[in-house]
This record gives C-alpha cells, structure tokens and sequence, in this order.
C-alpha cells in the first residue's frame, strides 16, 4: 500500500469537506418547525369552573359533558423583516379516550391598528379520534386571501378552537423559511 504525503491527503480531505458542504451554502432558504406546546393555549374565558387545562402534555379537555373555547398563539419572528411569516400552521389534536369527535377550530391572521393588514378568519373543522401524535388541521397562505408563499399577516397567527369532552390540543407547529447567509 502506498503512503500519501500528509499535505496531499489533508488536501483531499479539505476538497471532500467543501464539496459536502457546498450545496448548503448556496441555498437561499432553510424551512423550519417550531414546536409550541399545547399547554401554552388557554381558555377563551377563564373560569375556575371546568376540567379544562394546561397539562404538560397538552391543553386538556377531560370533562365528559362540556366542551370550551380554548385560544393558542404562535408568535413567530423569523428575522426575515416582514410580518408575513409563516408558510403553514398545523394544529394537532387528540382524543383522551379514542372516541372519534369533531373539533372546530378558526386561525385569526392580521391585526388591528396602524395600517397593518386587518384579521382576516379561516375555520376548519376534523374529525378527531388519534390518541397518540394528534390528528392535524393545516392552514395556508390561501386560506387567508394569499396566493403562495407565506400567509399575509401571519406575525402573530392564533387558533381558536371549540374543544369537545375529552379532547386534547397535543401542539401548534408554525413552519417558515428563513434566509441563509450565501
């Protein structure tokens, strides 16, 4: 077997570095998911009355016979200088005891106030009957008057959902694209 001197094979070993490395420099965009925990959602109007609450795994309905309105924000700031800053936002819900139920929920896009694109509502509704990961309801750019790209207004997006017995909201999971240095 033949020896390389060691500056040919650290050479080689710096071009096969740069080569591997090289189509990640010349993306423009990277997506991301941030996961944001259904504990983090909260009661549309809180009441001490109710078995409806933050759990570590989740916001939980574990009442048997009313349902509540349950509110989640995702405050995304990607750093890329726009307020329309989400692709999608998927919410996953579950089932506490397995029994299929139907759970409405409405996206909120926009603001009020300083000439800033006005709220503009999306409702969907799924059924819901997956006791593990949660089945999902995804919104987009069209489901708020946008053709591609990110959703219009989507700073800071939430999701108002009319959660029934013994349903969970498992997490939101914003998705955006962020520029990558060249």
């Amino acid at each position: 077997m033949r020896n390389l001197p060691v500056s040919t094979g650290m050479a080689c070993f710096v071009v096969a570095c740069g080569l591997a490395t090289a189509p990640c420099a010349r993306a423009a965009t990277v997506r991301a998911d941030v996961f944001v925990n259904g504990s983090s959602c909260q009661l549309s109007i809180p009441t001490t009355d109710t078995k409806a609450r933050p759990k570590s795994t989740g916001f939980r309905n574990e009442s048997t016979t009313t349902g509540n309105f349950v509110i989640c924000t995702a405050l995304i700031t990607p750093g890329n200088g726009t307020t329309d800053a989400l692709d999608s936002l998927d919410i996953h819900i579950y089932s506490l005891d397995g029994t299929s139920r139907t759970v409405s929920c409405t996206a909120v896009s926009g603001w009020h106030g300083n000439g800033y694109r006005p709220p503009v509502y999306s409702t969907k509704a799924i059924p819901v009957a997956d006791t593990e990961l949660g089945d999902g309801i995804t919104w987009g750019p069209s489901d708020f008057g946008g053709v591609n790209g990110t959703i219009p207004g989507s700073f800071a997006i939430s999701v108002t959902c009319n959660l029934p017995p013994q349903t969970a909201i498992n997490f939101l999971e914003p998705i955006f694209s962020y520029p990558v240095g060249s």
